[in-house]
């Protein structure tokens, strides 16, 4: 069998935090430094799955009112949006039955909506590694070596990712990366990468 490890922000799935840190900062009045700031303090303790935004937000900016927390929440909610050329290409692969793992930072709330994002298809056929429930995030070792000593059949596999740092630590757990931005490769060559990458999952 044929194995491939997958990220799935900004690689299978388009995330988009702009919508999200204007809607914050125009309901707030903040300046955008500040929503940044509370983004990324918030971001690592959101993927161990430790908080949750709705918490941070009432604790951080002591939002009392749930009408503001629940319209912050639907922005937040949309931050991650399916890309169906990548979805198509993951539901393929498991046609000729290719085994594929979701390997993702993600946190609490993504991670529940994440199945209405990518399909039923590729989220049940699918292994699903999350840091918010794996309690680590890419690219420590911990991450790494948790997966691959649980799935040990996709050590050497072809894995995807969009961040330098997270391929890098999977190359040294024995994953053979793939620095993939889904953002950065134009539609018209899109397919062709795609094509690329089926080649070396069957060469592997």
């Amino acid at each position: 069998m044929n194995y491939l490890a997958v990220d799935l922000g900004n690689v299978i799935c388009n995330v988009k935090f702009d919508n999200f840190i204007d809607k914050l900062s125009r309901t707030l009045n903040l300046p955008l430094e500040d929503v940044n700031y509370f983004l990324h303090r918030t971001t690592k303790l959101h993927d161990l799955g430790l908080t949750q935004i709705s918490d941070e937000l009432r604790d951080h900016f002591k939002i009392k009112s749930p009408v503001i927390i629940k319209d912050l929440l639907k922005e937040w909610d949309m931050v991650i949006t399916a890309d169906a050329v990548m979805i198509g290409f993951l539901e393929d692969l498991l046609d000729f039955d290719i085994k594929i793992a979701l390997l993702s930072n993600i946190g609490i709330e993504h991670a529940e909506l994440i199945k209405s994002v990518l399909g039923s298809k590729v989220y049940d056929n699918s292994i699903r590694f999350f840091s918010c429930e794996v309690g680590a995030r890419k690219p420590s070792y911990l991450y790494y070596k948790t997966f691959l000593d649980i799935y040990p059949d996709f050590k050497n596999c072809i894995y995807l990712d969009d961040r330098i740092e997270n391929a890098v630590g999977g190359e040294k757990l024995g994953f053979k990366s793939v620095h993939f931005e889904l953002d950065k490769i134009n539609r018209s060559d899109l397919e062709n990468k795609l094509k690329e990458i089926t080649l070396m999952i069957y060469q592997n």
